[in-house]
C-alpha cells in the first residue's frame, strides 16, 4: 500500500552552477561523456555522479507528457531524489563494488561505446549505488505536473522497495537565477499566518498527499504579480487558499467552509 511521506524541509536554493564541481555545467551526458580523456582518478566520483544525474533526466524527457519541460527542470528533480553517494562514505564491500564497476565504466568510456549500451546503465547504477539501497527511490515520470508554466513544478518520488512516496515543489526564482527546491506548506514558525487560520478555520488541518493547483496573482499588478496562490487538492470539506512570493512566509487570503462559498480574508494594505 502506498504510503506518502510528510515532508519537513527547509528551503534548499540550487544555482545555475547546477552539479558537481567541474562538471556541473555540462547538462548533456554526451557531451560531458566526450571529457572523460581529461578526467583525473580523483574526479570520478563527481563525473560519473553526474553522468547518471543527466541520463536519468534525459530518459525523463522521453515521456510525451514532458517533452515541453526544460532538462535542466528534470535533472534538479534527479539530483534532488537522487543525491551524490561518496565513496568515503561507503563501507568495505560498498568501495570494492564502485571500483569494479568504475573499471568497467573506463573501458565504455574510453573506447566511446556510451549509447544505448544497457550494461553501461547496469555499471552506472552500481557505481553511484553499490549498496543498492540509497537509489531505491526514483522520480516518479507520471507524478510530474508543471503547476504554473515555467515557473512552479510538483514531483514525486517513488520507493520501489517500500511503494512509498513523497511529494516536492521546485520553484524557478527568476529573480536570482535559481532553483529552489521548496515547502508549500507554511512552517509553524509563521506565526501570523497560522493565527489567521485558526481564526477562521481552527480545524483546518494540511494534506500532504495531493498536489495543490497554483496560480499566479494578476500581471498588470504590480503588488500581486510575484505571489504564487496556492489551492489545496479540494475533497468536499474546510479548504483555503493563501499565498507566498518567497515561499518562506504565507498569507492567508480566502477561505471555503464545508457547504459554504469561498471568502476573502486578506486585510487590505494600508
Amino acid at each position: 500500500m502506498k504510503r506518502n511521506i510528510t515532508i519537513l524541509f527547509a528551503l534548499l536554493s540550487i544555482s545555475f552552477a547546477f552539479g558537481q564541481g567541474k562538471y556541473g555545467k555540462y547538462l548533456n551526458s554526451k557531451k560531458l561523456a566526450l571529457t572523460y580523456k581529461s578526467v583525473k582518478p580523483a574526479e570520478k566520483d563527481d563525473y560519473y555522479q553526474q553522468y547518471y544525474w543527466l541520463v536519468k533526466a534525459e530518459q525523463l524527457k522521453t515521456f510525451p507528457h514532458l517533452k515541453d519541460i526544460k532538462p535542466v527542470v528534470l535533472y534538479n528533480f534527479v539530483k534532488k531524489v537522487n543525491p551524490q553517494n561518496p565513496t568515503k562514505k561507503l563501507d568495505d564491500r560498498g568501495k570494492e563494488l564502485r571500483k569494479t564497476a568504475e573499471l568497467s565504466l573506463d573501458q565504455y568510456f574510453k573506447n566511446k561505446n556510451f549509447q544505448n549500451n544497457q550494461v553501461l546503465l547496469y555499471n552506472l547504477e552500481t557505481y553511484v549505488d553499490p549498496s543498492q539501497g540509497e537509489y531505491f527511490t526514483k522520480v516518479d515520470a507520471e507524478k510530474i505536473k508543471e503547476l504554473v508554466p515555467k515557473e512552479f513544478f510538483g514531483f514525486a518520488s517513488l520507493n520501489k522497495k517500500t511503494m512509498e512516496e513523497t511529494n516536492y515543489y521546485l520553484w524557478v526564482d527568476k529573480k536570482k537565477d535559481e532553483f529552489k527546491i521548496v515547502d508549500i506548506v507554511p512552517s509553524e514558525k509563521d506565526k501570523k499566518f497560522y493565527a489567521s487560520l485558526k481564526q477562521y478555520l481552527p480545524k483546518y488541518k494540511f494534506e500532504r498527499k495531493y498536489m495543490p493547483t497554483v496560480k499566479k496573482g494578476t500581471k498588470a499588478d504590480k503588488t500581486d504579480k510575484d505571489f504564487f496562490y496556492i489551492m489545496p487538492f479540494e475533497r468536499n470539506v474546510d479548504n483555503i487558499e493563501y499565498k507566498t512570493d518567497d515561499f518562506e512566509t504565507f498569507t492567508l487570503s480566502q477561505i471555503k467552509r464545508e457547504g459554504e462559498e469561498w471568502i476573502g480574508v486578506e486585510k487590505p494594505k494600508k
